[in-house]
């Protein structure tokens, strides 16, 4: 077999094989590589197992578990201060409060005009966009 692999490998570096034989070669030679790779795995894999780690392992000291437990009580409690400062402190909701109905409707009034004016602006940027819009299907036709 070995001999008709060389033969076939010099007829092809001459260019007179045909495709079958080429299949042939290139089975074979897949064959030769895959051997080749799985010997130097294997190899590669013995060695690696023989080797040993100066290196051991040590677990941390109990502090880490002590720092842990610390920094979950401060959080717990930072987050207690915080619902504390947000949701319990109701004092100044009624600072926004008007009890006079004129100085209400005075308010009132000045808000709508504010949202009736950005609205008119926002209606005169559809115009010109509706403007636009004809002219492209105008020149698209």
């Amino acid at each position: 077999m070995e001999s008709q692999i060389e033969k076939l490998k010099q007829k092809y570096y001459e260019g007179k094989t045909s495709v079958e034989e080429e299949r042939i070669l290139k089975k074979s030679l897949q064959n030769e590589t895959s051997r080749h790779l799985e010997k130097h795995f294997f190899a590669e894999l013995e060695k690696r197992k023989s080797i040993t780690s100066s290196k051991k392992f040590v677990l941390p000291p109990r502090r880490t578990k002590i720092l842990w437990q610390v920094s979950t009580v401060a959080a717990t409690i930072a987050i207690l201060i915080t619902f504390a400062f947000v949701f319990l402190n109701t004092a100044d909701d009624d600072q926004f409060v008007i009890d006079d109905p004129q100085q209400a409707y005075e308010i009132s009034q000045q808000a709508l005009m504010l949202v009736s004016s950005k609205l008119n602006k926002g209606k005169t940027y559809s115009t010109r966009m509706g403007k636009i819009n004809e002219i492209k299907q105008i020149i698209s036709k």
